[in-house]
């Protein structure tokens, strides 16, 4: 190209017919060229949490497979929007969430079997089934509110009952004893266990157990350790129980924005990931529990007949939603009665000795 030419062409049209004469793609006056678009990403829990590891891997498959031109900045522990994940996704103030049904299932009735003691199951097999299977009603209903379900794999482990100064027994034990729990229809199975729920955040747990505002806690085993949890409560009942669905959502407003190739790969991606993060939650729960017994948790687990008892109490409240679901929901309830029977089972990974008293 002569001097004259680049002249003529000026600085930007020069640059644009160098990068046309090697063969790339400029779009002058319009968008920009093809670089990477980065996505707001938010969860209620910290980093080194499990369930954050499979946000990051379904993540890094997606930047993969969309050639570098999708990536995600992570704004960890609640610290973007708290909780309220579900209206940051709504409003677009967040282009991907964590999204937890405890937080929206006291609103959004067709979710509320998730978080339900007893509800899926929780070995790997079963586990990864499970969760294919509700994925396409889970999709129907968070797309009336404004997002788009993109993975429903296992991003949490088995919960039990975690206390500062005692473990919950039997009936007696459970009287007037004040429990966190993370939304409405686990604070119904409380109230039927014979506790006192409170909700708390989980971000505000650790000092609410510390100074006693709450005596125990309904939290997943992976958060007892990552929230530091034991520290303030090292006392475990082992109810063992599934509890709360998490999934990956997308705002719908940035879903619109997304190339099919771009929509293809997050979906593929949160196909692909069921699988490892249900062994994972297998893999993982032993080593867990073994690291909170080296910090000095204690464990213990309910006798058979207590056992029957906190299953009879969560049925009450599964059965008390059927009357006022959607389709969608009902959908859900038929895949949970299915699967049901087969996860009202007591622990049996890691320490099983009985409760005192």
């Amino acid at each position: 190209m002569t001097t004259e030419s680049k002249a003529r062409l000026g600085g930007a049209g020069w640059i644009a017919g160098v990068l046309l004469g090697a063969g790339l793609t400029l779009f002058v006056g319009g968008a920009a060229a093809q670089t990477a678009r980065t996505l707001q990403v938010t969860t209620v829990f910290p980093e080194t949490d499990f369930s954050s590891e499979v946000i990051k891997r379904w993540a890094g498959l997606v930047t993969e497979r969309a050639g570098g031109k999708l990536t995600f900045r992570y704004h960890w522990a609640g610290s973007l929007v708290g909780n309220k994940t579900l209206d940051a996704l709504r409003d677009g103030a967040v282009d991907v969430a964590l999204q937890f049904t405890p937080y929206v299932s006291g609103d959004i009735v067709d979710l509320a079997a998730f978080d339900i003691p007893f509800s899926f199951p929780l070995d790997a097999k079963d586990l990864a089934s499970f969760h294919q299977e509700v994925k396409a009603p889970v999709q129907a209903i968070y797309a009336r509110f404004g997002s788009q379900v993109v993975a429903a794999a296992p991003i949490i482990l088995p919960d039990p009952v975690t206390c500062r100064d005692r473990f919950l027994s039997g009936p007696n034990a459970w009287r007037g004893v004040i429990v966190r729990t993370a939304g409405r229809w686990q604070a119904e199975t409380i109230k039927n266990w014979g506790g006192s729920p409170v909700v708390i955040p989980p971000g505000e747990l650790y000092s609410a157990l510390e100074r006693g505002t709450a005596n125990c806690t309904l939290m997943v085993y992976n958060g007892l350790e990552s929230l530091k949890l034991f520290q303030v409560a090292p006392r475990v009942t082992r109810v063992d129980h599934s509890i709360a669905f998490g999934t990956i959502n997308v705002a719908s407003q940035t879903w619109a924005k997304l190339s099919d190739a771009e929509k293809k790969a997050m979906n593929d991606a949160g196909d692909e990931i069921v699988a490892w993060a249900s062994q994972e939650t297998n893999n993982r729960l032993d080593d867990v529990i073994k690291r909170l017994a080296t910090a000095g948790v204690q464990f213990c687990t309910p006798s058979d007949r207590e056992f029957a008892r906190l299953v009879a109490g969560a049925d009450k409240v599964l059965d008390s939603v059927r009357g006022s679901v959607t389709p969608d929901g009902a959908k859900i309830l038929a895949i949970v009665d299915r699967y049901r029977p087969n996860v009202k089972a007591k622990p049996a990974i890691g320490p099983i000795a009985a409760c005192p008293g």
